[in-house]
C-alpha cells in the first residue's frame, strides 16, 4: 500500500472515530457561540445590550439550540413566545411572517430588542431579566410591593424559578464577559 492510500485510510478512520464521539457540552457551546457571534454582535450594536449578556440569555433560555421549543411554546435561541414575537416585530416596524421566529438572526434581534426595552423600563439588568422570564406586568406589581422592592429595585423575587433564572443568567454573563474580552461585554 502506498503512502497516499495509507494516509487516506487513516484520515477516514479518524473521521469516523471522531464522529462517533459526542462533543462535550463545553465544546458544543464554544462552537455554538462562534455560530451566533455575528448575529449577537449585530444585535448588541443595534440595541446597546452587552454582547456577553445576550450570550448568557441564549445559553440560559435554549442552551444554544436554535430550534428549541419550550412547553409554553417559546421558540428559538431567545425563547420568544409567538405573540411576543409578533408584538416585537410591530414595534421594530418589521412585517415578518410568523415562521421567521425560527430564523436565528431574527430571533436574536427581536429577543435583544426586547431585553433593551425591558432595561429601558426597569433601569437595571437583574430586574429586566426577571421581567424577561416572569413577564413585565408581574415585575411591575413586584416593584409596587415594599416587601419585594426598595427604591425602584427588586430586593426579592417571589418566584423561585425566576430567581434561579436571573442568577443563572448573571453567572453566565460573568463567564462570557471573562471568556469574550474582545467583544462588547460591559454593562
Amino acid at each position: 500500500m502506498n503512502a497516499k492510500r495509507k494516509t487516506l485510510i487513516f484520515l477516514i478512520t479518524a473521521a469516523l472515530l471522531f464522529s462517533a464521539i459526542p462533543l462535550s457540552a463545553a465544546l458544543r457551546r464554544r462552537l455554538a457561540v462562534r455560530r451566533v457571534a455575528g448575529d449577537v454582535a449585530a444585535a448588541s450594536d443595534a440595541f446597546g445590550v452587552p454582547y456577553a449578556l445576550i450570550l448568557a440569555v441564549i445559553r440560559t433560555e435554549s442552551d444554544f439550540e436554535a430550534d428549541a421549543v419550550s412547553k409554553a411554546g417559546a421558540v428559538g435561541y431567545m425563547q420568544l413566545l409567538p405573540e411576543t414575537f409578533a408584538y416585537l416585530c410591530g414595534e421594530l416596524g418589521e412585517a415578518l411572517p410568523a415562521e421567521a421566529i425560527f430564523t436565528p438572526a431574527v430571533n436574536i434581534r427581536c429577543g435583544t430588542f426586547y431585553l433593551a426595552r425591558l432595561y429601558e423600563t426597569f433601569g437595571d439588568w437583574p430586574t429586566a431579566l426577571a421581567a424577561y422570564n416572569a413577564g413585565e406586568g408581574r415585575v411591575l406589581s413586584w416593584l409596587d410591593d415594599p416587601t419585594l422592592a426598595e427604591g425602584g429595585r427588586l430586593t426579592h423575587i417571589p418566584y423561585p424559578e425566576t430567581e434561579r433564572y436571573v442568577t443563572k443568567v448573571l453567572r453566565a454573563y460573568e463567564k462570557y464577559k471573562n471568556d469574550q474580552p474582545d467583544q462588547r461585554s460591559t454593562a
